[in-house]
């Protein structure tokens, strides 16, 4: 199975392209790593997306505001206009003078029509001040304006960053993550999955038995909860996962540890250390017996039951053979 194989290493790419050789650059904790970086670079992308969606929802906001100052900076500068046309002259004829000196009534409208005069003066005033005001706001507005613009311009720099990155690392775990499970341990094939001799009681082995030194790590086949952590039966110190692997149940049993590095109920990630390899129980040495039933576990001495080969559905990192050497 060829495939292209993507590891991150500090902010770069590297690429690497084989088949069963390429897994050998990777490791379980490699698998762990990408896959919590995926996460959280989803999560970083949703944030940023909301973050967008924010801005975008103030500038629009700060549109609207601007589009109603114009408005009333349009309708301030028509009434200045207008109060300016009606401005009566500051300096009056000088025959408007002789009669007003002359007549009473004249002296009269005169004053009258001085009064008016300074009335639409101060309006001017007013109105001319409202409007320097407007203005200064409306600079304002833009000014703000401005900003949420940088603002969006940046996050969507930032979004795009983001979801290449995502786009790369989603390559790069399918590139590296097995179809369905992952061979939990490296390490010899001493025993594989079929009839067995009948020792400790069963002729029919369901599982895979991989031999290798005490304190060799074990991680978890597939993502999923840990419904059984025992220390006792012929299985010694053993783990129970459930998965759920396209809407199908599966559970995988890793037994004869020595060391369990997980509680009942804890949720597990694909390739996270959970035990290590040991000899306890019906063990004859240090090894890892593994099984995995498709559904509930349900343990049969004679036939295979539910339990399916792991040799069928395990792969190593990179999609790879299983087998690697005598493993």
């Amino acid at each position: 199975m060829w495939k292209q194989l993507i590891m991150t290493a500090g902010v770069g790419v590297l690429l690497f392209q084989g088949q069963t050789a390429s897994a050998d650059n990777m490791s379980p904790q490699d698998l762990v790593q990408t896959e919590k970086s995926l996460q959280q670079t989803k999560q970083q992308v949703k944030d940023t997306k909301q973050s967008i969606h924010a801005i975008q929802t103030k500038l629009k906001q700060v549109d609207h505001k601007a589009e109603a100052l114009r408005d009333k900076i349009e309708g301030t500068s028509k009434e200045l206009e207008e109060v300016e046309e009606s401005l009566v002259p500051a300096e009056q004829s000088l025959f408007a003078k002789v009669v007003s000196s002359v007549l009473p009534s004249a002296k009269a409208e005169a004053a009258e029509a001085e009064e008016a005069h300074q009335e639409l003066v101060e309006k001017k005033n007013q109105v001319n001040e409202a409007l320097e005001q407007l203005k200064e706001e409306q600079e304002q507005i833009e000014a703000t304006r401005q900003d949420v613009k940088a603002s969006y311009d940046e996050k969507s720099k930032q979004y795009k960053k983001q979801t290449n990155q995502l786009s790369d690392l989603k390559k790069q775990y399918e590139a590296m993550a097995p179809d369905r499970f992952l061979m939990p341990a490296e390490g010899r094939l001493s025993q594989g999955f079929g009839s067995a001799s009948g020792q400790f009681g069963y002729t029919f082995h369901n599982g895979l038995d991989i031999a290798a030194k005490t304190g060799t790590p074990v991680y978890a086949a597939e993502a999923g909860k840990v419904t059984k952590v025992s220390s006792s039966g012929p299985y010694g110190n053993h783990i129970q996962i459930e998965h759920n692997v396209d809407g199908q149940k599966w559970t995988t049993v890793y037994a004869h540890l020595h060391k369990v590095d997980v509680k009942t109920g804890q949720s597990v990630r694909q390739g996270e250390p959970i035990g290590q390899i040991g000899n306890t129980g019906n063990s004859s040495g240090p090894h890892l017996h593994f099984e995995i039933h498709k559904g509930d576990y349900n343990f049969s001495a004679s036939s295979a039951g539910n339990s399916v080969d792991p040799m069928k559905l395990a792969e190593r990192l990179g999609g790879a053979s299983p087998v690697k050497a005598t493993f």
